[in-house]
């Protein structure tokens, strides 16, 4: 029993090890010219997906190649207070496309989210639902 109990801690420090992003993994990464995005939404996951042609990977031993996106550009940009990622020259891009709202207070951001949702529901018929829109909402 304490050698399966053993065996699965070690297999549990051996996942942790791989995923765990210290602050020296990702002073290796930005070396190696990796951006590190670390609090992706659930929910944008797929719309991520969908934009750059790849496939969410849940097991570090699954990485391939053939899994991956390619862009030409992966930067991280100021956005007012804040800081937003930004990706272009995306190869085989998915029908996606991302609307950023900033306004100067709540109230202003969401007449500006229902005059796009609006629009959106006018337009989409006319595509047959072929795209996916991602609003980011910011004040």
């Amino acid at each position: 029993m304490d050698r399966i109990l053993r065996e699965e801690r070690n297999y549990i420090l051996g996942m942790v090890k791989k995923i765990k992003v210290t602050e020296l993994s990702l002073h290796y990464l930005a070396k190696a010219k990796i951006l590190v995005v670390k609090d992706v939404e659930r929910d944008e996951i797929e719309f991520i997906t969908k934009t750059l042609n790849c496939l969410p990977i849940a097991n570090i031993e699954h990485f391939r190649e053939d899994k991956l996106g390619y862009a030409d550009v992966v930067e991280e940009v100021s956005a007012g207070d804040g800081k937003i990622v930004k990706i272009t020259g995306i190869r085989d891009m998915g029908r996606t496309a991302t609307v950023l709202v900033r306004g100067s207070n709540q109230l202003v951001i969401d007449e500006a989210d229902r005059s796009i949702h609006d629009a959106l529901c006018v337009i989409r018929p006319a595509f047959l639902g072929r795209f996916n829109v991602l609003i980011w909402v910011k004040y």
